[in-house]
């Protein structure tokens, strides 16, 4: 339960069923915040339309097409068969890496996985490190305060760049040029 204690004997009456009932009522008009919802409950092939839509709208949706691209990789996961998986894998890396040319920070971030496991997408430390570099260097993540790459994935990261290709991840951040206007982290 995301706003109560998650033992499901909850009052009515309690503060986390007022702030869930509340949440209900502000986001019954808002398909951003319905379908993230749903994708928040695992109902991501309910979801997935609904983001498609927003994404489709272009940069200024970037939370949506990061969210569209998490549904299509949760969906990917249920495919028993690899070859199933390979598509909504890939879309759903198109989907993230739009949404980080919007300069979308959390997209930035998941870029910098897509790139270091090859989900979606081909491996490529190099473009794996450009990410870290742009994320790290995202005015908003700065200024909300977020944190920077994990150390695992620093540490993976730090491994797979070695000297030039280390210079080359930074030559394609400082190159990367933001598409749209920047967005809400």
């Amino acid at each position: 339960n995301e706003y109560g204690a998650g033992n499901g004997s909850h009052d009515p009456g309690t503060p986390s069923s007022s702030i869930a009932a509340e949440r209900k009522r502000l986001n019954s008009n808002d398909p951003e915040g319905i379908a993230e919802d749903l994708r928040l409950q695992g109902k991501c092939d309910q979801a997935v339309p609904m983001f498609r839509r927003l994404a489709e709208r272009g940069t200024d949706y970037a939370v949506s097409q990061f969210n569209l691209g998490l549904c299509l990789f949760d969906l990917a996961k249920a495919e028993h068969d690899a070859q199933q998986a390979a598509a909504p894998n890939k879309e759903g890396a198109d989907w993230v890496l739009q949404a980080a040319n919007a300069g979308f920070g959390k997209a930035q971030a998941m870029s910098v996985v897509l790139y270091l496991d090859g989900l979606g997408v081909a491996a490529d430390p190099v473009e794996a490190g450009k990410w870290a570099y742009v994320f790290h260097d995202n005015v908003s993540r700065l200024v909300l305060a977020l944190p920077d790459i994990s150390a695992d994935i620093r540490g993976r990261l730090n491994a797979a760049l070695t000297g030039d290709k280390r210079k080359e991840a930074r030559a394609r951040a400082n190159a990367w040029v933001q598409t749209g206007e920047r967005t809400d982290q």
